[in-house]
């Protein structure tokens, strides 16, 4: 029987398992209508055998930059309704930044910066934009997203940087755009979870406080630290044993390329701005919702993050979603679950945001 995205969206909803692993509470969602099932997701599987670049599912080298600057994700869709698009544009020193911000009905509203992965070197921004138009409906926020320098032009430090100059702009220009700049979200997928938890750090001198951060499937750690903990057994490959591995493997050797794009001085990788895994005081952190794929190489670190932030007290929610790879957000309207994630984390952000305006 076959259902549509709706009803599998619905079934996500409403079928969540939870474990405690390592002392790491973890929400599990299952494939919807095969909870059970172990290996790939259906539509994972067949996208990585029958759709999928074999190009881009090797370890990549610089001889790849261009052709992924090229690519577009084709499964990603709008789901939004009546949501409104502004364009406007930051002038930091030396530079000018785009940053697109989206609006769902009218009032006062929380702010939500988004920060966008690829790699620290690509943006795709048609994916970008469609999760953050449900991100702004569903939250019922604002949600701005700049479009930060890429390396290798412009290594660490500079696209957090123009992260920092967004936060600064958006805190600046509260009342111009109806925000409540008391409510403050940061939300990134893969390398955007690395540049939120920088950014929050840099916060920290700054008038502004974040209220709240959620993350899809983030890298928290560059260095050694976690690569020499993972094991490929930490992963169930009873079922779509070669295409796990392949995927695996294949993003946790494309990580090198990652830190020769991103980091001029490969010291840098032990800094907490750029292995967040590494900042040692993590109980100023705000509340977290973070983001796994079951079959994702960053899958381990951001669980050891998880724990680091419960030992430190901090409230997070964790989900692993059964069957799904790295960055499935950016398939929204292929993958049911990437919906399903936009509509946790947006739910997690409004609960924070309710419970600070009644402190």
């Amino acid at each position: 029987m076959s259902h549509t995205h709706e009803e599998l969206v619905r079934r996500l909803e409403g079928n969540i398992a939870h474990s405690t692993e390592d002392n790491i509470s973890i929400l599990h969602k299952e494939i919807p209508f095969e909870e059970g099932r172990r290996g790939l997701d259906p539509r994972v599987k067949h996208y990585l055998k029958t759709e999928a670049d074999l190009r881009n599912r090797r370890p990549m080298d610089m001889e790849d930059l261009e052709a992924a600057r090229r690519r577009v994700e084709l499964h990603n869709w709008d789901l939004s309704t009546d949501v409104e698009k502004t364009m406007a544009t930051i002038h930091a020193e030396n530079r000018s930044l785009p940053l697109s911000v989206f609006r769902h009905g009218k009032g006062k509203k929380p702010v939500v910066l988004y920060l966008h992965g690829g790699g620290f070197f690509e943006r795709d921004v048609e994916a970008m934009e469609n999760v953050c138009k449900l991100l702004a409906e569903k939250a019922d926020a604002v949600v701005a997203a700049v479009h930060y320098r890429l390396a290798p032009e412009h290594p660490y430090q500079d696209g957090l940087n123009d992260c920092l100059e967004a936060a600064r702009y958006l805190y600046d220009h509260a009342e111009e755009w109806n925000m409540d700049r008391s409510k403050f979200g940061l939300i990134g997928d893969s390398v955007g979870g690395n540049l939120a938890l920088g950014l929050h750090q840099l916060s920290g001198i700054e008038p502004w406080e974040i209220t709240y951060i959620g993350m899809f499937c983030p890298l928290v750690d560059l260095s050694e630290l976690s690569r020499n903990t993972w094991r490929i057994n930490d992963y169930n490959r009873k079922e779509d044993a070669d295409l796990i591995y392949r995927e695996l493997v294949t993003m946790k050797d494309s990580l090198m390329f990652v830190q020769s794009l991103y980091l001029e001085n490969l010291e840098d990788v032990y800094r907490p701005l750029v292995s967040p895994l590494l900042r040692k005081d993590k109980s100023t952190f705000p509340p977290m919702t973070i983001i796994t794929a079951e079959y994702d190489y960053l899958r381990v670190q951001a669980e050891a993050f998880s724990k680091q932030l419960a030992e430190a007290q901090v409230p997070v929610r964790h989900f692993r979603y059964k069957g799904m790879d790295h960055a499935f957000v950016r398939k929204l309207g292929y993958y049911p679950q990437a919906a399903d994630a936009i509509n946790e984390i947006s739910k997690h952000f409004q609960h924070e945001v309710k419970k600070s305006a009644r402190l």
